[in-house]
């Protein structure tokens, strides 16, 4: 027993497993601190107070509400409005889920499409009223996420996985990326 502690290879291995181990530990926790950074804004402990969640809830039910209006002028077959209704009835993604953001950069180009469409239509004033709200609320929600910094933070931390090292490491530790919200201007 004594011989194989003294062995040089084996204690090499020993020194290769620890640093190994500790290189894994330490980095996993850097990445888990610049995750929760991420997760800080997008919960709304940021200098402006957005909560991404809140604000990705106006898009989301400002864009069922759109769904209503469209299915007035526009068949509720047409693939504009179908795509949007998928997003939002299912579980994965829409209103049910509690991390609603994750869904907005999947949804905002569709429904960002429609209201285009629908801008050009002729549509009774009510219902152009009503458009009005709804693209109000939607661009402002939008706005106020881009203000947030949470798209520049989750760029910067999803540039960071994509290092061979630490992406081997978030790999290991189970640290997923981030998705930015409508894109990032």
């Amino acid at each position: 027993m004594n011989d194989l502690l003294y062995n040089k290879k084996t204690a090499y291995t020993a020194v290769l497993l620890m640093i190994l181990v500790s290189i894994f530990i330490l980095g996993g926790n850097d990445l888990r601190r610049e995750q929760m950074r991420v997760m800080d804004v997008a919960l709304g402990y940021n200098e402006l107070g957005i909560d991404i969640t809140a604000e990705s809830s106006i898009v989301l039910a400002n864009s069922a509400n759109l769904l209503v209006v469209a299915r007035r002028y526009i068949d509720a077959d047409d693939i504009r409005i179908t795509n949007i209704n998928d997003k939002l009835e299912n579980t994965q993604f829409g209103l049910s889920n509690s991390s609603g953001y994750r869904t907005l950069d999947i949804i905002v180009p569709y429904v960002e499409r429609l209201l285009d469409d629908l801008s050009t239509m002729n549509i009774e004033p009510r219902s152009s009223d009503q458009l009005t709200e709804i693209e109000i609320n939607i661009y402002a929600a939008l706005r106020r996420i881009r203000l947030s910094g949470y798209n520049e933070l989750a760029t910067d931390f999803n540039r960071l996985l994509r290092s061979p090292y630490t992406g081997l490491i978030a790999t290991v530790r189970g640290i997923d990326g981030f998705l930015t919200i409508g894109g990032s201007d």
